[in-house]
């Protein structure tokens, strides 16, 4: 008997059960809900207490609880999928921060071949836990500013030293271009647009510290806006990132309860996805 009590099946089973009982639960209490507030409704503007009507109102009211009950769990799925995503990331982060002087990760020297897949909870909640929230992603890019310098010393004749190509190729010292995907819009970042007055590098390493650069519409003519676009990140290495975008930005992009609102960040999780993945 001990070894049936410790069987997983019959565990799972009772999970199950238990699972599909709670749902039954709620999907019983929506429906009295709905039910009662659609008969209180309609008694208020013609009184009909036929039989034919309460079964309509309970169908709809049925109907009424299926897509609540819909949103309800579909939203539990999401906040399960961007809680895993960031606990990640946080993990990642702390073990930063526990060890101090951080390895060397191959992960950052690739990555420009792939790109980040964002996730945020405090987005989701911000927002109302809307069931069709598009995040984003964020890709990075290599920029080969000197080409056309090296390619001129060569056709010259001038000596262009191996040792000079190799530091252009080392990943913190080459000039980078950022696209970042938000909801349904686009931007783009360059770090040679604010040169010399502000440089963003990509990290040997993972790193606590924070890297900005100002972005921008591609389609805004090449000026940047009138809020707030400086992003954040923090590469945390481990094939994971944080980054922090302008709660004016976030509102340019999603409206409702963020506008109006400045001087704040919101946190975005990035996990890496490399081109290849299949």
């Amino acid at each position: 008997m001990a070894a049936l009590k410790g069987d997983p099946d019959r565990q799972h089973a009772k999970a199950d059960r238990d699972s599909l009982q709670r749902v039954m639960r709620d999907f019983e209490d929506l429906v009295l809900r709905f039910e009662t507030g659609l008969l209180r409704s309609l008694d208020d503007h013609r009184p009909d207490h036929s039989a034919r009507r309460r079964d309509d109102v309970r169908q709809h009211a049925c109907r009424l609880a299926i897509a609540e009950l819909g949103d309800k769990y579909t939203r539990r799925q999401i906040r399960r999928s961007l809680t895993a995503a960031e606990n990640m990331g946080r993990r990642v982060e702390q073990q930063l921060h526990d060890a101090g002087t951080p390895a060397f990760d191959d992960d950052l020297r690739a990555i420009h071949h792939g790109y980040f897949r964002l996730y945020s909870t405090e987005l989701f909640d911000m927002l109302g836990q809307p069931t069709d929230l598009r995040l984003g992603t964020v890709r990075f890019h290599h920029v080969h500013a000197h080409a056309h310098t090296h390619s001129s010393a060569r056709s010259s004749g001038t000596p262009d030293a191996d040792a000079d190509d190799d530091a252009d190729d080392a990943p913190d010292n080459r000039p980078v271009s950022v696209e970042l995907a938000l909801g349904h819009q686009f931007f783009v970042a360059d770090s040679l647009e604010t040169m010399p007055f502000h440089s963003f590098k990509l990290p040997h390493q993972p790193s606590l510290q924070n890297r900005g650069i100002l972005s921008r519409k591609p389609d805004d003519a090449g000026a940047f806006p009138t809020y707030d676009s400086w992003l954040l990140f923090t590469f945390l290495g481990n094939g994971c990132l944080k980054l922090e975008i302008p709660i004016e930005m976030c509102a340019d992009v999603y409206g409702g309860p963020l506008r109006g609102r400045e001087n704040e960040e919101v946190h975005f999780w990035g996990v890496f996805v490399d081109d290849d993945a299949p």
